[in-house]
């Protein structure tokens, strides 16, 4: 690899001047765990002829990554963006929902998408997450929620907001995409606010190829995502609540066991670069 010094704009090869690396530099690739493995599990998913549907691997998943968070439920999603939407729907979430104006689109979207009306509160310079005092001025009475982010490693300010929202009789909420496996003060994410939603995308250091997930405490709210990911089925043949469909399919669950069993090497090999 050739690196060569840039100290002016006309150095940069996009204003002309030669490139400073000889092939391209990724800023990450996606971690593939044992491919033999995630063949294995393969392997056993067509030999049980259960593809999808609360398949094994599935639950095998749900219960390993909230027993790793250290939290009562783990509901698995196809995505991270469907998991919020549901987890939304599911606090029954109306009017004006807070969020900060530093997030991936997606947690705009999860709002919108149910004719909510994202707030952008301003966010901490040094940390990037929600500035709570920002957020006390964004507060109307169309007010029903805060969906706080936590970036970069970096929890959100959780003790504050919780405050703000029991002040203000407010669902609080965690968009934990960055956060996997991420603690406050001992406690992991998955304990903070209502629910915390994970996302599980082939960028993600921890990813099933695509997929998401609720972390929760809450029984009843957990109940009711299971049954809204998947059509609103109680049963085979029950229907009691509105749906759609947000399950997670056995070979994604598959990636994410594969993946779970490195995970504590990934997040030291993590912590070392940043350092």
């Amino acid at each position: 690899m050739i690196i060569k010094k840039i100290t002016k704009k006309e150095d940069l090869a996009i204003n002309g001047a030669s490139p400073a690396f000889s092939g391209p530099m990724h800023v990450g690739r996606p971690n593939i765990g044992n491919r033999e493995v995630f063949k294995k599990y393969v392997d056993e998913i067509f030999d049980r002829g259960w593809l999808t549907n609360d398949g094994t691997l599935v639950s095998e998943f749900e219960q390993r990554v909230a027993e790793y968070h250290r939290v009562k439920h783990c509901v698995a999603m196809c995505n991270g963006t469907i998991a919020l939407e549901i987890a939304i729907r599911a606090l029954e979430l109306e009017g004006e929902v807070i969020i900060p104006s530093y997030t991936f689109i997606a947690t705009a979207h999860a709002l919108h998408w149910q004719a909510i009306t994202p707030v952008f509160a301003d966010i901490d310079p040094s940390t990037h997450t929600l500035d709570p005092e920002s957020v006390r001025k964004m507060i109307t009475p169309r007010t029903t929620g805060i969906i706080g982010v936590h970036l970069w490693g970096h929890i959100a300010p959780v003790d504050e907001l919780q405050a703000i929202a029991d002040q203000h009789g407010l669902k609080l909420m965690f968009d934990a995409a960055h956060a996997f496996g991420c603690s406050y003060e001992g406690t992991m994410v998955g304990s903070f606010g209502e629910c915390e939603v994970l996302s599980f995308h082939a960028t993600k250091f921890f990813n099933t190829f695509e997929g998401g997930a609720v972390l929760t405490n809450d029984n009843e709210l957990a109940g009711a995502m299971r049954l809204m990911r998947n059509f609103g089925f109680s049963g085979r043949d029950n229907v009691i609540h509105p749906g759609t469909n947000g399950k997670m399919i056995e070979v994604v669950a598959a990636m994410g066991l594969v993946n779970l069993e490195y995970i504590d090497n990934v997040l030291e090999a993590n912590r070392q670069n940043c350092q």
